[in-house]
């Protein structure tokens, strides 16, 4: 029980120590490819106008990310669920057991007599 306890907590710090260092990764290769895109696009223009194309970008990821995060989501209803349809179905599922255990041949209290 405890083994099973330890092996869910090593695979989530795992995952988080992974996807941490996973997210730095990405932040200094988005730094990187962004001083690149950079200077080139100031050696195309002049340096406002690659400043502003940059930022643009970055405003328009921005705009996306943030409609995409205000986006409603609709949760699907749950079926209903009456205690009348659960217990039937309960009270089905038992008989269904116990017929298919004394067509196994279970053991019956009747022979316990003997």
């Amino acid at each position: 029980m405890f083994y099973a306890l330890e092996l869910r907590l090593r695979l989530a710090i795992r995952r988080i120590v992974f996807g941490a260092l996973a997210l730095i990764a990405v932040i200094v290769s988005a730094v990187y490819f962004t001083r690149a895109g950079l200077v080139a696009l100031a050696e195309t223009y002049d340096p406002q106008t690659a400043l502003l194309i940059v930022g643009g970008i970055y405003l328009a990821i921005a705009l996306i990310l943030f409609l995409m995060g205000n986006r409603p989501r609709v949760a699907a209803p749950p079926p209903p669920v009456t205690p009348a349809a659960s217990l039937a179905s309960l009270l089905e599922a038992f008989l269904a057991g116990r017929a298919a255990g004394s067509a196994a041949g279970g053991r019956r209290s009747d022979e316990d007599d003997d």
